[in-house]
């Protein structure tokens, strides 16, 4: 019954997704064309993020899909992992029915007050109830897991009502914690406090419990002991509904629709046998080849694990027919992948803009020759790697002159989308909004010119991007929460002012800073690691007189460098899924020389910083 409901929810939020498309490509047309925009078109975006949002995610629990760090605990057994899932699901649970309480008490507020849009008069309340809706079926979907989990419990364990008994009385510990922190001797300071919510957010998280719930939960927490509990429940009735309804991240679904219409649409296999008909008969011009086709998706899908994915299933397998070494193979490919979170449109970089209250298009504009930098050095690194040892990337068949203009065929749609995407933006034609608007319509014609996209398809894309944005909308929901914690715990700003008084020059701050970001990358998605330290580091930066669209080119490249460092690397981990044949050691070998490669890369970066900050400085 509840995943009846919630898959009708995510019905709903799939046609309001389609519905934003074209009524973004709509008001560029009338506007443009007809000097007749649509009025309030970015009321109703906002109007419509909030189904996009709310309404897919519980459907997204349902299929477990709602991020979560499994690193430290997918090898534990099957009776701690039971005790630890009815706990994570009884936390969950919790914080959702105060949010869902909560919101629906904002809703009454706002019916009774009458409260419209500015423009269009749209009643405010109507967008609160869809958000408790969504709110108490993600809530229900918990409490099945709960008890689902509690079921597992008495399966797997010899003693199971006193592990349940040992789940609640962890769980009362840790919703006591403004209670019980209250009775300590001594009346401990704001940073005190700030420091153990962290640590005990961090303990949260590698326990495997979802990311955004965590947040949320040790956020309200944190907040009702600093202030007070009314304040705290405030937080939770308002702050996810500005969060869904905020119009600067509605590019998020758009510009994931739109990689995913190109997905389907195989641009990804068009182009590597574009790029591979130039320079295949180059020594190691296969891996080469798999680096340019990378950054080509790259330039349509923003996701640097969905690029490793695509182009290992296509590349890989010719590169082991043509006799290439096992590890440069899988090296190009993991390294390669990591180009898609650097070239736009990149999600990590639309999440920093919101955190850092910066320019999505100026981020955007910076990526560019960061992105086709590390594309050139890839390619650097791997001639020189064929070139010490030949044997690991023999020469490929040579092709004509004329195969390799007809292959160039293959890419107009992909260089058109780009151009139309990131050349409008730079241009000022268009919004951030309406680029990833306009950019998802125009995927969705090219995939229908092609013949490549059928309703099927259509559906699956328009599925994958609500789920996706459900994914990443509960983590930035839950650090919004988290946010307000760190706030006035004044960790920050006691943070910014204790480096910015070290005897070291700011230059070293700054990589110390960039080291961890390392770290963070190695051990989860890029994601959570942009959405827990740049409210953190970023006064720092600030302190010190560096840009901040510079520091989030920095930031991204970092975390993008953690994807596939050793002895974790997340890019490793799923590229292993495809090469199921290459051990991970193999694959981590290959990668070395691509690490270096960044090294040099970000000392680039570092030291010439109009690598990134020239093309915003230009923009119009």
């Amino acid at each position: 019954m509840v995943s009846s409901v919630a898959h009708g929810l995510m019905i709903v939020a799939r046609v309001v997704v389609a519905l934003m498309v074209i009524l973004i490509t709509s008001d560029v047309i009338l506007r443009y064309f007809f000097n007749r925009p649509i009025a309030g078109s970015y009321e109703l975006i906002e109007f419509m993020m909030v189904f996009v949002v709310f309404l897919g995610l519980a459907f997204t629990q349902v299929r477990k899909g709602h991020l979560c760090i499994n690193l430290f605990t997918k090898n534990l057994s099957a009776q701690t992992m039971a005790v630890l899932n009815s706990l994570s699901y009884l936390l969950c649970l919790a914080i959702f029915v105060l949010i869902s309480w909560r919101l629906a008490i904002t809703a009454g507020s706002e019916f009774r007050n009458g409260s419209v849009s500015t423009v269009l008069n749209i009643p405010i309340w109507i967008s609160y109830w869809v958000t408790v809706a969504g709110s108490v079926t993600l809530t229900i979907v918990f409490l099945a897991d709960f008890l689902q989990a509690a079921l597992e419990v008495t399966r797997q364990c010899r003693r199971p009502f006193l592990w349940l008994f040992i789940d609640l009385a962890l769980f009362l510990v840790i919703a006591g914690f403004p209670f019980w922190f209250g009775w300590l001797p001594f009346e401990p300071s704001r940073p005190l406090i700030g420091v153990f919510g962290i640590v005990f957010m961090l303990l949260l998280l590698f326990s495997s419990m979802p990311i955004g719930p965590v947040m949320a939960l040790v956020g309200f927490l944190g907040f009702a002991f600093l202030v007070k509990w009314d304040p705290a429940l405030a937080i939770l009735g308002k702050s996810p509904f500005r969060t869904a309804s905020s119009q600067s991240l509605s590019t998020i679904p758009l510009f994931m629709l739109m990689g995913l219409f190109c997905y389907h649409s195989e641009v990804s296999s068009e182009i590597f046998h574009t790029v591979r008909t130039w320079m295949g008969r180059i020594r190691g011009g296969l891996a080469m080849s798999t680096v340019g086709a990378c950054a080509g998706f790259a330039a349509v899908s923003g996701s640097s694990m969905a690029t490793a994915v695509t182009m290992g299933t296509i590349a890989l397998p010719e590169m082991k027919k043509h006799g290439y070494d096992d590890g440069l193979a899988c090296g190009s490919v993991a390294s390669g992948g990591s180009i898609g979170i650097l070239i736009p449109p990149s999600v990590p970089f639309i999440i920093y803009a919101s955190l850092s209250e910066q320019s999505i298009g100026a981020l955007f504009m910076a990526g560019v020759f960061p992105g086709l930098l590390e594309a050139l050095l890839y390619i650097i690194a791997i001639y020189i790697v064929c070139t010490l040892n030949p044997s690991y990337g023999p020469k490929g068949p040579a092709t004509t002159f004329r195969e390799k203009i007809v292959s160039l065929k293959g890419t107009w749609g992909i260089l058109l989308l780009f151009a139309l995407v990131i050349g409008g933006i730079y241009l000022g034609i268009f919004t951030p909004t309406e680029a990833a608007g306009v950019g998802a319509f125009a995927a969705l014609l090219m995939g229908l010119f092609k013949r490549k996209l059928t309703w099927h398809k259509i559906l699956i894309c328009l599925a994958d991007a609500t789920r996706n944005t459900s994914v990443l909308f509960l983590m930035l929901i839950g650090a919004n929460i988290f946010g307000y914690f760190l706030t006035m715990s004044q960790i920050p700003t006691l943070l910014a002012d204790f480096i910015v008084g070290l005897p070291i020059p700011s230059a070293m701050t700054i990589w110390l800073i960039l080291f961890v970001y390392i770290i963070l990358g190695a051990i989860m998605p890029i994601m959570p690691a942009i959405i827990l330290t740049v409210p953190v580091f970023l006064p720092v930066v600030e302190m010190l007189g560096y840009s901040p669209i510079w520091f989030g080119v920095l930031v991204v490249t970092m975390a993008e460098i953690g994807q596939v460092t050793p002895p974790v690397g997340i890019n490793v981990f799923v590229l292993s899924s495809v090469a199921k044949d290459v051990a991970l050691n193999k694959i981590y070998k290959g990668i070395v020389p691509f690490i270096l490669a960044d090294v040099v890369r970000v000392i680039l970066i570092f030291f010439f910083p109009a690598i990134a900050l020239w093309l915003p400085s230009v923009m119009k």
